[in-house]
This record gives C-alpha cells, sequence and structure tokens, in this order.
C-alpha cells in the first residue's frame, strides 16, 4: 500500500515537472496591444499639441549678428552639392530659419522640400544651417542641394548655448536637432524638435504624422511672422 502510494505520488510529481518545463506565459490580448498603442498615439498628439509659435513677449532674443558673422561656407569642401542661399533677398527685419543640425537628416530635407512654399510667403526668408564644423558637416545623403553651413561653435561663442539647444551629453559642441524660427526683431518664435521631445517619433518610419505636423507649424508660423 505504501509502495503504491510512493510511486503515485512520484509519478505526480514528474508530471507537475514536465507542466512547468512547458508552461509558457500567455500572450497579452489585442485589447491590451491596442489600449497601449492608444496611450502612445495620445501622450505623442498631447506633446506636439503643445507646440505652438512663440508670443513676441515671450520669445528669447537671438544673437542673429553673431549668427551672421560666422565662419560660413556655401557648400562643404569636395562636395557636389548645389548651393542655395536667398542672401540677395535677405535684409534687415526677415525671417530667418535655422536648421539646428547634429546627427539627424530628417529636418534637413524637410526644410529644403519647403523652400518655395516658405518663400511663397515671405520672398527675404533665409535658410541657413547651424552645425558644429561646416568644413566636415554633411547635411544629407538625399540632399540635392546645400544651405549655407554656419560654424555654431567657435572661440568664445556657442550658438546652440545661446539657442537653449546643446544637447546635454553632446560634450559642449553638439546640439538637440530642430527647426528653429526667427523673426525679423530677432526673437525665437517657433522650435519644432526631431528625434527628443515631441518631435521623437518624427525620425521613426511611422513618423509621417508627426512630420506632417510639424510642417504644418512651421508654414503657419512664417506665415504668421509675415503678417506681423
Amino acid at each position: 500500500m505504501d509502495a503504491a502510494i510512493s510511486r503515485k505520488r512520484s509519478r505526480l510529481a514528474l508530471d507537475n515537472d514536465n507542466d512547468d518545463a512547458d508552461w509558457t506565459p500567455p500572450l497579452p490580448s489585442p485589447a491590451a496591444d491596442s489600449a497601449g498603442d492608444t496611450l502612445k498615439r495620445s501622450r505623442t498628439q498631447s506633446e506636439l499639441e503643445e507646440l505652438a509659435v512663440i508670443p513676441p513677449d515671450e520669445a528669447w532674443t537671438v544673437d542673429v549678428a553673431g549668427i551672421l558673422a560666422s565662419n560660413t561656407l556655401a557648400a562643404p569642401p569636395g562636395s557636389r552639392l548645389r548651393p542655395h542661399s536667398n542672401a540677395d533677398r535677405h535684409c534687415s527685419g526677415s525671417i530667418l530659419v535655422l536648421c539646428v543640425q547634429g546627427n539627424v537628416q530628417l529636418h534637413y530635407d524637410l526644410l529644403c522640400s519647403m523652400l518655395p512654399q516658405l518663400y511663397s510667403l515671405s520672398p527675404s526668408l533665409q535658410a541657413l544651417v547651424l552645425c558644429r564644423d561646416p568644413s566636415s558637416h554633411v547635411p544629407s545623403a538625399a540632399a540635392t542641394l546645400s544651405l549655407p553651413l554656419v560654424q555654431a561653435v567657435g572661440h568664445g561663442y556657442n550658438h546652440f548655448v545661446r539657442l537653449g539647444l546643446l544637447h546635454p551629453l553632446g560634450g559642449g559642441e553638439h546640439p538637440l536637432d530642430a527647426l528653429v524660427v526667427v523673426d525679423g526683431r530677432a526673437r525665437r518664435r517657433l522650435v519644432l524638435p526631431f528625434g527628443w521631445g515631441a518631435g521623437k517619433h518624427a525620425v521613426t518610419p511611422a513618423g509621417r504624422i508627426v512630420q506632417a505636423h510639424l510642417a504644418s507649424l512651421l508654414t503657419s508660423c512664417v506665415e504668421t511672422l509675415a503678417r506681423e
């Protein structure tokens, strides 16, 4: 009797061990995945909705004279890109769009593709690239033209710092990628982040909605400033 009971207990133990070895955690339900995606979309939409044109009395003053006086190249040395500048039309009081560029290329391509539309809103608008070192900078592998490359870090100055776009882990010389719109009175009126903040998803394969929203903000900002 005792031997039979022992054999039964041993068999039960083995069966339980095998069940544990074959057990796998249950897969999350589709409803849970959908809820997570909805939450992510809601957060992204909420962050994007916070981006807006900055009122004049709340805007930072930008050292436009210092930026325009900094070392500038029409195109990287040895580049086959066609230099493009609107300097002949740009004058004091004109809008400035700065492509602050570190490692992200998307906002450069986006700005270049939007230039005809932006010029139609503000013919004297000037677009510049702010980069750490123009002599070694590569704007974009897909680019067909080169906007003027401005050296943002030099002896005694750092335009990334003054724009509030210095990367906290960049060793004091690398920026947070963004498009910045400066009005005719040298005030920073719009900052569109790419790869961080509200624009962290813009550089992902699923970031087309974010890109479209940022492009719309850029257009509406230039349109607003042109009317001021």
